[in-house]
């Protein structure tokens, strides 16, 4: 079983549900996990309003994924479903997650996602990270002071459409896994599918979206497949030829 509270990471992903880090950044997260980086996962709420999967199938899922990109924790806050909103103290328990995390990157949802809780995680996750880094302001976790944390850099993933981003990452060789990766939230693939879902696709269509997204973001790189991240500020490069170089 996947820890649950926070250790020192490399990359830190927040998801309003369990499996929004899987759908919108799971080939990153396979890439980094190879490529030797400590991944740490926080899911703001249980998902406990969806219309398939009930909470603890759900998170028994999210365990099961968090296992095959070796994270080393998957921290839940239990936010609320469709209740995510950027008050002080929803802010400071990340917060204190953060600090705990110690991440050099953090990575959650794009501003305009459709999901209201999509947007309010982006939001919640902004000013947390703000926090992290304010020296006077005192936060725990578990009973134990954290000194404060600055965060070198955050990007923003999408989960329901081709964006312009800012950093593109190669997922070709991972395509396979990170689509196994998807399976592994079974519910949302086996259960019976809402009528509303009918108006968009339904559960057969999934991967297919996922994959007509990253062959759109790989065309962007000149790769099969790809992930795209926004970036509100510059993202700094000390070797242009080898941020340019293709790896393959």
């Amino acid at each position: 079983m996947t820890p649950r509270s926070p250790v020192p990471v490399d990359l830190l992903a927040v998801g309003a549900h369990p499996d929004d880090v899987e759908y919108g950044m799971g080939g990153t997260l396979l890439r980094h996990h190879r490529g030797g980086h400590r991944i740490g996962v926080v899911d703001l709420t249980r998902g406990e309003l969806g219309t398939k999967g009930s909470a603890d199938q759900r998170a028994r899922e999210a365990d099961t994924a968090a296992g095959h990109y070796g994270a080393r924790f998957r921290h839940g806050l239990d936010l609320g479903d469709n209740r995510i909103g950027a008050d002080p103290a929803g802010v400071e328990r990340l917060a204190a997650v953060i600090r705990a995390a110690r991440p050099t990157l953090v990575c959650t949802h794009q501003a305009e996602d459709t999901h209201p809780d999509h947007r309010a995680a982006h939001e919640l996750v902004r000013r947390a990270v703000f926090a992290a880094a304010l020296a006077s302001l005192e936060l725990t976790f578990d009973g134990d002071p954290l000194d404060h944390h600055v965060v070198d850099g955050v990007l923003y993933f999408a989960t329901d459409r081709v964006v312009d981003g800012h950093v593109h990452v190669d997922v070709s060789e991972v395509w396979e896994a990170r689509l196994g990766l998807m399976m592994a939230f079974a519910s949302q693939f086996t259960a019976p599918t809402a009528e509303i879902d009918h108006t968009l696709y339904g559960i057969d269509d999934y991967l297919e979206v996922v994959a007509t997204r990253a062959r759109a973001h790989g065309q962007r790189i000149g790769v099969r497949y790809a992930e795209a991240f926004v970036a509100e500020q510059g993202v700094a490069a000390d070797d242009l030829v080898e941020l340019v170089r293709r790896r393959h």
